[in-house]
């Protein structure tokens, strides 16, 4: 029996020992038979019809180069490689395929057959058609592997993202032009250069973040500030993640960089735009009102006293009227300045809206210290202000409230703290009040001209 007739004859049992072989190669539980024998069948077909096929063994030798003309063999040999790339395998895992079926056949058929030396030349035909396989496989894998890594390359060297591959001991084994550039060299300048090295200046421990996603084989995924290395301080979100070999051992990671800073400032000035005042950069209501609940349980917890500071400032709408909007803004702003130099950096100042603001001071352990705030701030408010279009004076009326005498909720201190207001003004203005008892809804509720002013924001 010539090896051709063989071939066909006995193909469903050399698909059964190429599945077999598949499988060791291919441990992969989703790869289904009709995956392994995906194009094993035609590859069997074709090679029977080449050894089939006139032909001489010097005709044979370009094409086993991958040199030859298009033949079905070789077609069904590029699928095969296509396919498997598509798959996902690597190259030796595609050839180790084809190295099985020349053993699997060659045993098969010298097991069932004395071969005469006429037929030898089969063996020597059919090595050609498997080297012409291989070839065929390799030619079609190789070509969409490199079309891959040219697109891949061209990606990355493009991309606005910095992106780079490291070696667990910090040798640098790609660079995209985005990452060189941050360095000032190019990226061939960069490779083999230690990554960790280069690094330091904007993240002191990027080594150990390195070793630890080697360590445990997770994404890591962060924020850093380039502040102190470059003028312009930018912020970069990075992602860090392990490269792994067939064994699952990390061989390297991979990082990308992404500059952040325009969105940062985005949602910096969201929330600054819903928690502070747009005039005076003083904690809205909104904001004023989390922070008194907030510090209202922290004086709970520690059994502390807490003030609420409750400040309208008198004849602010003679300013308005007499100098315009754009006057009161400026003394609002300057107001503002002035309150906040009266209070330690711990306490809230706020802006309510108009010409009323509030003051939180926390961890009050002297009530004297109430009382010294307090007098200076109708001190620092009652000294002229200097506008561009003169000078104006005003001054303030201020009510105090205190936790937990005067409320056990914000909206109880808020309460008693405007109460104590109107007690101040009403008494003359230019002064505060702590609230009494008494004062409960009693306090007579005549506002100034100036305490009706709009908001100048």
């Amino acid at each position: 029996m010539r090896l051709s007739d063989f071939l066909r004859s006995n193909v469903e049992l050399i698909l059964k020992q190429w599945d077999e072989f598949a499988r060791k190669i291919y441990p992969i539980d989703n790869f289904s038979l009709e995956m392994l024998r995906d194009h094993a069948r035609g590859i069997v077909d074709a090679i029977a019809s080449d050894l089939e096929s006139a032909g001489s063994e010097l005709q044979g030798l370009p094409e086993s180069c991958g040199k030859g003309p298009q033949a079905p063999l070789l077609t069904a040999a590029e699928m095969h490689g296509s396919a498997r790339f598509a798959q996902g395998c690597d190259v030796n895992q595609a050839i180790a395929e084809f190295r099985a079926l020349r053993a699997s056949v060659l045993r098969l058929y010298r097991d069932n057959l004395a071969l005469p030396p006429a037929q030898a030349d089969d063996i020597s035909r059919f090595n050609d058609a498997v080297d012409r396989a291989v070839a065929g496989s390799l030619a079609s894998f190789t070509e969409l592997k490199n079309r891959q890594t040219r697109l891949l390359e061209v990606l990355l060297a493009n991309s606005p993202d910095l992106n780079y591959i490291v070696e667990p001991d910090g040798n640098l084994l790609y660079a995209n032009k985005s990452f060189a550039d941050v360095f000032g060299k190019s990226p061939a300048e960069l490779i083999g250069m230690n990554f960790f090295v280069l690094c330091a200046p904007f993240i002191d421990d990027i080594d150990k973040r390195i070793r630890k996603v080697v360590a445990n084989r997770k994404t890591y995924r962060n924020e850093m500030s380039t502040g102190s290395v470059m003028d312009d301080g930018r912020t970069f979100e990075y992602l860090l993640v392990p490269v792994l070999n067939r064994s699952g051992r990390c061989e390297a990671v991979a990082g990308s960089a992404r500059d952040i800073t325009e969105r940062k400032a985005a949602e910096e000035r969201v929330r600054r735009s819903a928690n502070y005042d747009s005039l005076t950069d003083l904690a809205n209501r909104s904001l004023f009102r989390e922070r008194l609940r907030h510090e209202l349980k922290h004086a709970a917890r520690n059994r502390l006293i807490l003030s609420l500071l409750f400040i309208d400032l008198d004849r602010f709408k003679e300013v308005n009227d007499d100098l315009g909007h754009a006057a009161g803004d400026q003394l609002l702003k300057q107001a503002a300045s002035r309150i906040s130099g009266c209070v330690r950096d711990t306490d809230t100042v706020a802006r309510l809206g108009g010409d009323e603001f509030t003051v939180i001071l926390t961890d009050v352990t002297d009530p004297a210290h109430i009382d010294n705030i307090a007098a200076e701030i109708i001190r620092e408010l009652r000294r002229p202000f200097a506008l561009d279009l003169g000078e104006a004076g005003i001054s303030a009326s201020l009510g105090i409230s205190l936790y937990p005498v005067d409320g056990n909720t914000a909206d109880e201190l808020v309460s008693s703290a405007d109460e104590a207001m109107y007690a101040a003004k009403n008494a003359g203005r230019d002064q505060y009040r702590f609230f009494t008892a008494e004062m409960r809804g009693h306090t007579p509720r005549i506002r100034c001209a100036g305490h009706n002013a709009k908001p100048n924001s």
